[in-house]
């Protein structure tokens, strides 16, 4: 499949002879990296004690450095050097975000299968080989396990994320959060054109993961949930979590039309996005001068049964392309 995907960068592509050896990986696990000295090298070294024998073709790993400003960039360059992993690592000119970061490696992914992982979390040993198995004997689109949240000081653990089937409902509602670490499909990410940039550019970042979930539902792929402890997520200040919480209501109100198909599908939730309908409502009033998908209690409108359902979504998707061409 030709990719629509494009970076907002240039960027140099530096790799070990190990990577040069692998031609055909059945994976490609890429690494986002941003001012994460502290906690890269953790993350490699989770890495290269996958149990991946029953990959045939095994692995590749490429490290994306988002144009660190600390010493980020040469810890994983020295890492990559002097380790056996299969491995690259490309510099972005300048910093444009960790979706775009992302989408750029999966440009360069040579894989069928990417795994996103970023540079403060970590990976347990079984991870690779059993999201691999599961994408394999599913055909779905994504294969997600258990991710454990632990205290990047004590290392105690603070629960759990993506913990729950896929269930499409619970994920427009916000209740299912399948969180970065998950195996997906390229062909399905490229056929939804990748993460969405606009969490860095218009919107706060921290929701990428949330929004492509919602774009692989609303076209009809699903997720395959492994009911097992597979990687872990560390949580720190610098979290992108901390920083994305604040912004629930308004980034619910920005998904609410956005994936207006979906919430129409869920007219009965209570909550949409995360965000109670009340709450939204008032959101959604002060950044989108358009009304939310109403519960529909009373029969359709005439002017509704005259236009009939076709020429209604028509309707809504040009009004869609006009305020998009307005907002940019």
């Amino acid at each position: 499949m030709k990719s629509s995907l494009s970076t907002k960068a240039a960027w140099q592509l530096t790799a070990n002879e190990a990577y040069n050896q692998c031609a055909a990986p059945a994976v490609s696990v890429i690494i986002t990296l941003y001012n994460y000295a502290a906690y890269i090298e953790g993350c490699l070294n989770s890495v290269l004690a996958s149990k991946a024998g029953g990959i045939p073709g095994g692995f590749e790993v490429i490290v994306v450095d988002d144009a660190s400003t600390d010493s980020s960039a040469d810890l994983a360059e020295d890492y990559i050097a002097a380790s056996p992993l299969p491995a690259c690592l490309v510099k972005k000119a300048i910093n444009t975000g960790v979706a775009d970061a992302r989408n750029l490696g999966l440009l360069i992914a040579r894989a069928p299968l990417v795994f996103m992982l970023d540079a403060d979390n970590e990976i347990r040993p079984e991870c690779l080989q059993v999201h691999y198995e599961a994408l394999a004997a599913s055909g779905q689109a994504m294969a997600y396990g258990i991710i454990n949240r632990f205290d990047s000081a004590t290392r105690q653990s603070l629960g759990t994320l993506s913990d729950s089937e896929w269930n499409v409902r619970n994920l427009v509602a916000g209740s299912l959060r399948i969180d970065t670490m998950a195996m997906i499909r390229k062909e399905a990410l490229l056929h939804v054109g990748g993460y969405s940039t606009e969490y860095r550019m218009a919107l706060v970042q921290g929701w990428e993961d949330y929004d492509l979930c919602l774009k692989l539902a609303q076209a009809g792929y699903a997720g395959k949930f492994i009911p097992q402890v597979l990687s872990d997520y560390r949580v720190h200040a610098g979290s992108m979590i901390n920083r994305a919480l604040p912004m629930q209501a308004e980034v619910s109100a920005y998904q609410a039309r956005k994936f207006f198909a979906l919430a129409r599908a869920c007219d009965d939730a209570p909550v949409l996005f995360g965000t109670s309908r009340l709450e939204l409502e008032t959101a959604y009033t002060r950044a989108v001068p358009a009304p939310l998908p109403q519960i529909r209690r009373t029969p359709p409108r005439l002017v509704h049964r005259l236009l009939g359902k076709k020429i209604r979504r028509s309707l809504n998707k040009r009004l869609n392309a006009i305020y998009a061409w307005l907002n940019k």
